[in-house]
């Protein structure tokens, strides 16, 4: 059987594609409502809020849709390595990573698509980027997801961060036509709250997507057998309707109703609290600037290893010998053996000096050497206009958070001590990623500069190899360079002390491993730092850095002020915590390790996660003071038998819609229409000022078949799937015995309306050549 969802044309979305249905007037589906019939990890499909794009869950894969036209925006998957924290929890791909549940911003400009391995990723709706991800507990169906967005926050009265934030540039997007991530830019946002609803009662809040709350647990007692089927916030965010009903399981010995309707306090997403209004805005930021980081660091490897493997001496050694031996010059002697001859000398065999003359022309090293300083432009920018503005971002959001923590008044103090601490390690680590980066650039003006002297000498060499060349052969001498009679021409100006010092210092004896050039490499990614013990340096590492900042600071600060002693004080203390050989040797003896665990220390991508892993452990504050504000209500709001239900357990059909009051936004209707296999369509109305007193509407679905002798017979329908459209109209998706089109019934479910219609692309349904109609009574 093929899963509908009903596009706004009244067209049903399946999963093999599009089926003409209807040609009357549009309709704006709401919601999707999920069949509990097969296939079980069905997840429906969801409509952006201000554009006609629909999200389709595809297993594994995320597809966006574009109905004007019907082309796909994008497809994406877990496995598109964008992803930075599943790579590790993945180990079965084929589960771990299937979508249970989606849900779009209100803005539309980003949706969030929770994983079966509890990550909750939320991706930019123009490219399909990751622009925030969190790593949750969820670990149970998911019956409803919903993003909401709270009041804006009210302007914070010490503005001195901000003013500071707001007076750098703007970081830029790193890939030509890629938007920047949300909220890495200072701005104003209203603060928005992601409610998870799982089939076992536990409501989920992730504030900003970014911080989960503790969740709040279906309590036991005379809800004890019930499960969760269906949720809506209502009264302007601040409860969560959560619909249940018995799953066969109950106590017998007590009525126990069918389904029940339930409220859990989320008053936490409407409420002013100044914590709440000032840590989404900013936990935002924080993670999105980790992953900005993130991305900025991959390109600036990419553009390195790229440069290294194009546009380096290591690149340009390998080519030199490649073609050396391919010259047959290994028969009389070996390349490196000939290079060394060529630096002390000055002068080449003549092999050697055929091979420069035709192999390194000036067109060829000047191109080689553009590629360099492309390569090195590349960098540059990466760095100083990408990775450094992060960094400094970071920087200040982190203390923005320090100082919120420093000011709140909770009662979990030995927590706001903890927390404080983990920022201020943060900070220190951020300090040492920007005086990285800089590392990274003294590497490339220096393998720049390395490149231009080659280029230079080789410049000089060819020209004066030629000039030797052509007069060898005037002189009658056969080409043999070894012969010094004396009057050979060699040209003075050729400076020899480069020649030298460059292919000794190059070539003699230089691998791949050493140089300016793979030092970049070695400074931004190691390939084999995901151990366990790499990381235990790691960490001690940086409690060596965090230690002897904080003490050569204070020395320093007990020094007289004068400027000479400033920039002195500054260098040596930039030097010591930064470059000194000690830190390597406390690292070791703190890891217990005297062979030498590192190398070196940590690279730019190790100290980034190191950060990413703190500011998630700081996080964790505001999770614990904002946690207990979720409370579910212990007395259901509302029971009601369902004997409709069909005895062997059947799930139900159903879908939630809360109708606002247009005179009191704190009051409405809350309406829940169910429907089982014995096809009677249940029909709650609950008004939110008296939740207790619902009124119920049954609704028998039956279609009139007019048979061939001019009597009509009553035949029942099959619904395949339901959803409340907007505040008037529910649709529901239907089938007929004898024919297999499916077919859109809409009721107008307001009290006292009552009237149903049908339609398809013909606009009315012919069953054994008779008209069907639905006859439904409230």
């Amino acid at each position: 059987m093929t899963t509908h969802i009903l596009a706004p044309s009244g067209d049903p979305y399946g999963i093999t594609g599009f089926q003409s249905l209807s040609g009357g007037q549009p309709l704006s589906l709401r919601t999707g409502s999920v069949p509990k019939q097969p296939p079980a990890d069905y997840v429906a499909p969801r409509w952006c809020p201000n554009i006609d794009i629909l999200a389709v869950p595809e297993g594994r894969a995320l597809r966006l849709v574009r109905l004007s036209g019907g082309h796909t925006i994008w497809r994406r998957t877990l496995t598109d390595g964008q992803s930075r924290t599943s790579h590790d929890t993945d180990k079965r791909p084929n589960t771990s990573q299937a979508i249970r549940s989606i849900a779009w911003n209100p803005n539309g400009t980003t949706i969030a698509v929770l994983h079966a391995n509890g990550l909750l990723v939320q991706r930019d709706s123009t490219r399909g980027d990751i622009v925030h991800e969190t790593q949750t507990d969820i670990d149970d169906a998911v019956v409803a997801m919903e993003w909401v967005a709270g009041k804006i926050p009210e302007p914070d009265a010490d503005c001195a961060e901000q003013m500071v934030e707001f007076s750098l540039p703007k970081l830029s997007p790193i890939d030509r036509g890629q938007s920047p991530p949300c909220h890495v830019n200072a701005e104003t946002e209203p603060p928005t709250a992601i409610v998870i609803t799982c089939a076992s009662g536990s409501v989920w809040v992730c504030l900003g997507g970014i911080f989960t709350l503790p969740p709040a647990h279906l309590p036991p007692g005379q809800l004890e057998g019930f499960v969760a089927v269906d949720a809506r916030l209502v009264q302007d965010s601040a409860s969560l309707a959560v619909y249940l009903e018995n799953d066969g399981t109950a106590r017998s010995d007590i009525d126990q109703p069918g389904v029940s309707l339930c409220t859990v306090d989320t008053s936490i997403l409407s409420s002013s609290l100044p914590l709440l209004h000032s840590l989404v805005p900013l936990s935002a930021r924080l993670s999105a600037l980790c992953l900005y980081l993130d991305n900025t660091l991959d390109a600036l490897f990419a553009e390195a290893t790229a440069r290294h493997e194009n546009a380096s001496r290591s690149f340009l050694l390998r080519t030199f010998e490649g073609l050396l031996r391919d010259h047959g010059v290994d028969e009389a002697t070996s390349p490196m053996a000939e290079l060394s001859r060529l630096a002390l000398t000055g002068r080449a065999s003549e092999p050697t000096s055929q091979f420069l003359l035709a192999k390194l022309k000036s067109t060829k090293l000047n191109n080689w050497e553009h590629a360099g300083r492309q390569g090195a432009v590349a960098l540059t920018r990466l760095i100083y206009q990408h990775a450094q503005p992060a960094v400094e971002r970071t920087i200040l959001a982190a203390s923005r958070l320090l100082d919120i923590v420093h000011t709140h008044k909770s009662s979990t103090r030995d927590g706001a001590e903890r927390t404080r601490g983990i920022i201020l390690r943060a900070i220190v680590v951020l300090g040492w990623l920007h005086a990285r980066l800089d590392e990274c650039m003294t590497a490339v003006r220096e393998e720049q500069q390395e490149n231009q002297e080659f280029v230079d000498w080789a410049l000089f060499t060819i020209d004066d190899l030629h000039w030797q060349n052509e007069g060898s052969r005037r002189l009658g001498n056969d080409g043999n360079d070894d012969v010094d009679d004396g009057l050979r021409p060699v040209r003075p100006e050729i400076e020899y002390d480069i020649l030298f010092r460059f292919f000794r210092k190059t070539f003699g004896g230089c691998s791949d491993d050493t140089g300016p050039q793979s030092l970049i490499l070695n400074m931004l990614h190691r390939n084999d730092a995901s151990d366990t013990g790499s990381e235990q340096f790691h960490r001690a590492y940086f409690d060596a850095v965090i230690d002897a900042a904080h003490m050569d600071a204070l020395s320093i600060a007990q020094q007289p002020t004068n400027t000479n002693a400033e920039c002195q004080n500054d260098k040596k203390l930039f030097e010591f915590v930064f470059h000194s050989q000690a830190l390597l040797d406390t690292a070791r003896a703190n890891c217990g390790d005297d062979s030498g665990l590192s190398d070196g220390p940590p690279t730019c991508t190790e100290a980034l996660k190191e950060v990413k892993l703190l500011m998630s452990q700081a996080l964790e504050w505001p999770s614990r003071v904002l946690g207990d504000s979720l409370q579910w209500n212990t007395v259901p709001s509302l029971t009601c038998p369902m004997p409709l239900a069909s005895k062997d357990g059947a799930d139900l059909l159903s879908d939630m819609h809360y109708v606002a009051s247009s005179n009191d936004p704190s009051g409405g209707t809350m309406y829940t229409a169910t429907v089982s296999s014995s096809q009677h369509l249940v029909l709650l109305s609950t008004p939110s000022e008296s939740i207790h007193e619902p009124t119920t509407a049954r609704i028998e679905l039956v279609v009139n078949v007019a048979a061939s002798n001019s009597d009509t017979q009553q035949t029942p329908i099959s619904v395949l799937a339901l959803s409340f459209f907007d505040d008037q109209v529910l649709g529901i998706l239907f089938t007929i015995d004898g024919c297999n089109e499916p077919f859109l019934g809409t009721l107008e479910y307001q009290r006292g309306s009552g009237s149903v219609v049908y339609q398809n692309s013909a606009q009315c349904v012919k069953v054994s050549g008779a008209m069907a109609a639905i006859h439904m009574s409230l």
